[in-house]
């Protein structure tokens, strides 16, 4: 981190899809200035973690921010969705947010983006960031609001350990591993009925 001080007028902490929305939206409507600190590389929160093979559940276009539409109100022709609005995957949604951020936020001049950071409390009510990669510390001034867009604690399988014991012998992997499956098992328990169990049994 190059400087000691940041002075900003929203600190927002955790650059997911509400992170990113929120943000969108204080540049349409607002002349604020605003810091967005995420511990990854790269805007898109838990969509950095999701399986190889997520796609959105609802129509790719009302996904997203308001300033650029992720999908074209196009309906797929063929695969299992056909006749339905497209699906984004993950790559096309981390793409999204990628864009977003590198050709409307940092263009802005009015955002200041600070990946593989840690948001902490500082004493007496200040704020402070740190660098994962160098371990340098920054203050920051926020003259009007923190936002905590990590609030929901979103999380995937793939972040976590089971919360549950696993027998001696099974073997319980989470869906991001599917694809590097060599040889087929004769049964597979899925465990979760969710959109990740579906997808999982898809």
């Amino acid at each position: 981190m190059s400087v000691s001080e940041i002075d900003t007028d929203y600190l927002v902490v955790g650059g997911g899809a509400t992170a990113m929305a929120f943000v969108d939206t204080l540049l349409t409507e607002t002349d604020a200035r605003i810091a967005i600190v995420d511990r990854r590389h790269r805007p898109g929160g838990h969509w950095n973690d999701a399986y190889p093979f997520v796609r959105l559940h609802q129509p790719s276009a009302t996904y997203g921010v308001n300033s650029r539409e992720l999908g074209s109100w196009t309906k797929d022709e063929a695969g299992l969705n056909a006749g339905f609005y497209g699906l984004a995957s993950g790559l096309e949604v981390l793409n999204h947010f990628d864009q977003v951020m590198r050709e409307r936020f940092l263009p802005s001049g009015r955002v200041r983006w600070l990946p593989m950071s840690e948001y902490r409390e500082g004493p007496g009510g200040t704020h402070e960031i740190t660098s994962l990669a160098s371990g340098d510390v920054a203050q920051i001034v926020v003259r009007k609001k923190l936002v905590n867009a990590t609030h929901a604690q979103t999380a995937v399988p793939s972040t976590h350990p089971p919360k549950y014991a696993v027998a001696p012998g099974v073997n319980c992997i989470p869906p991001n591993r599917l694809p590097e499956i060599r040889r087929p098992h004769p049964a597979y328990t899925v465990v979760g009925s969710g959109k990740t169990g579906m997808d999982t049994c898809l």
